[in-house]
């Protein structure tokens, strides 16, 4: 047999390469950006979601204890706050409390779960709760010491908690909430609220009560 050689066959230049490489990492950019952004929806709709549960249980909670609420202001203080009167856990020992007829209380928040960690298979089963190291002053003025349970949210920060700006609780403390029953909220996700106040603090305004 007689082998003729194939003469003039053309490849890809160099610059028609990098022009396909240019192109890929484009779509594979915007199919990235896509994916957060269909993620990040999801896991604002999720918050919302929790906070509507866990509205309903501090609702429940009212009703149970004559129409008064816990006070709180919205710091971290207040997160730890949340969690002992929906799971009904005064201690903070990851147990509901016994009244006193001996009888466990039921938590008002049906979704709260305990877990161990944020990686935790449970947390797909209700809403988490986990001990986190709180800093700061109880109502009475008392400093809390070591880590106590909170509610975190999906971006793994605890929920906070404040009273109603038209509300006072059993010692005649008024709420600095905007709603004015109370506020549950998350600082969504960058832990951070949406402004500062004068001591720069992380605080949110009208727009994160309305998303959370």
């Amino acid at each position: 047999m007689k082998y003729t050689p194939v003469k003039n066959l053309k490849g890809f230049t160099l610059i028609e390469i990098l022009v396909a490489i240019a192109i890929l990492a484009t779509l594979a950019a915007g199919a990235w950006q896509a994916k957060g952004w269909i993620e990040g929806k999801q896991l604002n709709k999720l918050a919302e979601t929790q906070v509507g549960q866990l509205a309903l249980g501090m609702n429940a909670y009212r009703a149970d204890n004559g129409d008064i609420l816990p006070f709180g202001k919205g710091d971290a203080v207040s997160a730890a706050v949340l969690y002992s009167a929906l799971y009904c856990d005064e201690d903070s020992d990851g147990e509901p409390d016994k009244d006193s007829s001996g009888v466990t209380r039921m938590p008002y928040c049906e979704q709260l779960v305990i877990i161990e960690n944020t990686k935790s298979k449970e947390r797909e089963e209700g809403i988490p709760c986990i001990k986190s190291k709180i800093s700061g002053k109880d109502i009475s003025g008392k400093r809390l010491k070591g880590k106590r349970y909170v509610i975190i949210d999906p971006w793994n920060q605890p929920y906070r908690y404040r009273l109603g700006c038209e509300v006072t609780d059993e010692n005649g403390k008024v709420g600095m909430g905007i709603n004015p029953d109370f506020d549950i909220f998350s600082l969504g996700p960058d832990g951070k609220g949406d402004g500062l106040t004068k001591d720069g603090d992380n605080t949110d305004n009208v727009s994160n009560i309305q998303v959370w």
